[in-house]
């Protein structure tokens, strides 16, 4: 058996790196850790949360496809996050909706890649 310590990171594909860069600081208050540009990756950290973005031309994400990354927020932060998404006309593709006594709500990054917010948390 394999002994997981933690999660290190999660990877994303991405069409743009600095686009992408761009929208995950602005948008969630990622900090950037590490960019290469050599091999156009970069690594980007907020709270415990660690993501690398891997750039491939042309990429875009499969229509129809359920992975995605989701994002606990508060109940009391809900709502503010809609009214972002909705400020900087991100697409929504599913909700606002309520699940597990919560709301979820999904939406798409410039390369399609869906992001989920919700709460409350998945309970073990």
């Amino acid at each position: 058996m394999i002994v997981i310590e933690a999660m290190d990171h999660i990877g994303l594909t991405v069409s743009n790196l600095d686009r992408s860069i761009e929208f995950y600081r602005d948008l969630f208050d990622f900090e950037l850790v590490e960019k290469f540009g050599d091999t156009r990756q970069a690594f980007l950290r907020v709270a415990d949360i660690m993501i690398g973005l891997f750039e491939v031309e042309g990429y875009k994400n499969q229509e129809g496809t359920k992975n995605h990354l989701s994002f606990y927020v508060d109940e009391e932060d809900f709502d503010d996050a809609l009214d972002e998404i909705n400020a900087q006309e991100i697409p929504v593709i599913y909700g606002p909706e309520n699940i597990r006594k919560g709301k979820s709500v999904i939406f798409l990054d410039p390369d399609g890649n869906q992001i989920e917010l919700c709460y409350p948390r998945m309970s073990a």
